[in-house]
């Protein structure tokens, strides 16, 4: 399962507005079990108690400020690929989201794909299995060159 913790230093109030939108994210299809883990995990590593997602409001970014906003980004987007893709409702909200925190879209593309290489990075160094590695970053909508960089060239 992908850490979640970003190596950018938040403040409580920045951690508690981002495992609120991740809480709201994760009941937004249908809770998974993988995505209530990270959700937690997230929670556990900045010392906060359960938050409720049920009243998130994005609106202006909350407590976020500069680089904290596009962690919160990459963060959303790593836990809707928790369940192997974003859906359209998720994908429709985290834009929604990313309007609110004034990242434009080619940023967002930009996130997205740095999260799907995260995603992959899982699989880095895998030899026997190669094959079904590349084609788990495929199906996450990479390219070969992005495959590359992450599991190593052949």
């Amino acid at each position: 399962m992908q850490e979640l913790k970003s190596d950018v230093a938040l403040s409580q109030e920045a951690a508690r507005y981002i495992a609120q939108g991740l809480r709201a994210l994760a009941y937004l299809d249908g809770l998974h079990t993988s995505e209530l883990a990270l959700v937690e995990a997230f929670e556990r590593a900045y010392e906060l108690p359960p938050t409720d997602g049920k009243d998130f409001d994005p609106a202006g970014g909350g407590p976020l400020a500069g680089d904290e906003k596009e962690v919160f980004l990459r963060t959303l987007q790593l836990m809707a690929l928790a369940d192997g893709r974003i859906s359209g409702s998720e994908a429709s909200w985290i834009e929604r989201v990313s309007e609110q925190l004034e990242i434009d879209a080619a940023r967002c593309k930009e996130l997205e794909r740095d999260a799907k290489m995260q995603m992959l990075s899982s699989l880095s160094g895998v030899t026997a299995f190669r094959e079904q590695a590349v084609g788990v970053g495929r199906s996450l909508g990479l390219s070969d060159a992005d495959i590359d960089d992450v599991l190593g060239a052949e």
